[in-house]
């Protein structure tokens, strides 16, 4: 009976207890190329009797194995992974008298709040009777990212003073954790055979961190991880599936 391949279906990423058991495991969404590529680093041996130079030994020195894919959801679990970090979800709050603008602000250049998701913004100007700046007239602001640009100052006093409230965000830092390692399951179909479902699990896999991240693109943006297999010493050494991972057909 053949048996050819073309695999969808769902990956799955968790960490790990204590016991090598996969723990905290979800899917980072759709993931639309995936892929696994081993490699030997051998020793060649060439006889020196027979005029041919011929190779009569093979050693492996080292096995390695490196895993690919592509990440389409923008998530901020996805995120912190590709990028070393974590995130954090505030819960919002409120500012009083943050200064905008330094003590000389220049009309038309763009001037940033502490935070984003502004809402309830008056901003009041340093005279001895504060003078409340009027939207529209003396400045213009971008309340969702947290953006001011002055229009019109003239009689005010600088520096300015914003006071607002500002909403809950998720915020990934990058470069703020070790190499991250994940145990990864792929469960799929085989669409070239009836869907015929296969499973496929590694172990341990040490993530290098994200290449590249197109921000500005004229396709879907995505982007790819890659990483390298490590040995699970939970599992037997000498166990007839080894240590790295399975691919299990199930029919």
């Amino acid at each position: 009976m053949s048996y050819y391949a073309s695999f969808q279906g769902r990956v799955y990423l968790g960490n790990r207890d204590a016991n090598g058991h996969p723990i905290d495991v979800r899917s980072p969404g759709n993931v639309a190329d995936l892929s696994l590529s081993l490699k030997t680093d051998v020793i060649e041996h060439y006889e020196s009797q027979s005029g041919q130079r011929a190779v009569d030994l093979r050693l492996v020195k080292q096995k390695s194995a490196t895993i690919a894919l592509t990440i389409e959801e923008f998530t901020k679990e996805n995120l912190a992974l590709a990028l070393y970090g974590n995130y954090l979800d505030t819960t919002g709050g409120s500012v009083t008298a943050e200064t905008v603008g330094g003590t000389s602000p220049v009309v038309g250049d763009r001037y940033f709040l502490a935070h984003p998701k502004v809402s309830a913004l008056t901003i009041v100007d340093s005279a001895a009777t504060p003078v409340t700046l009027t939207a529209g007239t003396h400045y213009t602001a971008d309340e969702d990212f947290g953006a001011v640009q002055f229009l019109d100052i003239t009689g005010l006093t600088p520096p300015f003073k914003a006071s607002y409230t500002f909403g809950a965000v998720s915020e990934i830092g990058l470069f703020t954790q070790p190499l991250p390692e994940r145990y990864l399951r792929f469960e799929g179909l085989n669409t070239a055979a009836g869907n015929a479902k296969v499973l496929i699990e590694l172990y341990r896999v040490a993530f290098d961190p994200l290449k590249k991240l197109d921000i500005i693109s004229n396709d879907l943006n995505k982007f790819e991880l890659e990483g390298s297999l490590l040995a699970d010493a939970s599992k037997p050494y000498d166990a007839l599936l080894g240590q790295f991972g399975r691919i299990v057909q199930i029919g």
